[in-house]
């Protein structure tokens, strides 16, 4: 980075909540009864999310579903740290442009 801003200036990483359609719903509950049945922790009844927004508008530019809470804070504590160390458009770049491994994006 060469004297641009740091991302962090302009983009907040948050834990959210998935909002999980009736249907993804009711099947994350099965899988999560399953899961703690076998006695595996794998799946949570609610799903989290790591999104981030622009501090100016509460925009999002990047929203990325996870399996469960560890995994979401394991990513987050990824994604701070890039807003801190990259310039805005090399976040951009390397988050918003589907280098995440699965997640869900979106342009904003």
């Amino acid at each position: 980075m060469t004297g641009e801003a740091h991302a962090s200036e302009e983009y907040e990483a948050r834990l959210e909540a998935s909002e999980d359609s009736p249907l993804k719903a009711a099947g994350r509950w099965a899988a999560a009864i399953a899961s703690a049945t076998l006695g595996d922790a794998e799946f949570e009844a609610r799903g989290a999310e790591v999104v981030v927004h622009s501090l100016k508008n509460d925009a999002i530019l990047l929203r990325m579903q996870t399996s469960n809470l560890e995994e979401a804070e394991r990513l987050i504590v990824q994604i701070r740290k890039d807003l801190e160390e990259l310039s805005t458009a090399e976040f951009v770049e390397e988050w918003g442009q589907g280098n995440t491994g699965g997640g869900r994006h979106l342009a904003g």
